[in-house]
């Protein structure tokens, strides 16, 4: 499963983190406590909040092609409202 969490005020460039993983509730349970991804972490002793926003059936393959993109305020729901929606019909 592909995962994107958006952040609730910027850190520096970041607003968004995608990540994968087979068990979500595991993987955002490492993310509160600050385990696994740098960003995560870092955000988090910054003290900033965040929250999943989206999910999607997938692979490494599919976070890796998000990513490539660059383009994750367009698949946020927070940030493109329903539109966001729509966009992600198109990826897979």
């Amino acid at each position: 499963m592909v995962y994107l969490i958006h952040f609730n005020e910027a850190f520096k460039h970041a607003r968004h983190y995608i990540g994968f993983t087979d068990d979500l509730d595991a993987r955002l349970e490492d993310h509160r406590n600050g385990h696994g991804a740098r960003l995560m972490a870092v955000i988090r002793a910054a003290g900033v909040t965040w929250r999943c926003v989206r999910t999607w059936p997938g692979d490494r393959k599919l976070e890796r092609k998000l990513k490539n993109r660059k383009h994750a305020p367009a698949l946020c729901p927070v940030c493109a409202g329903a539109k966001a929606l729509n966009r992600a019909k198109e990826i897979n």
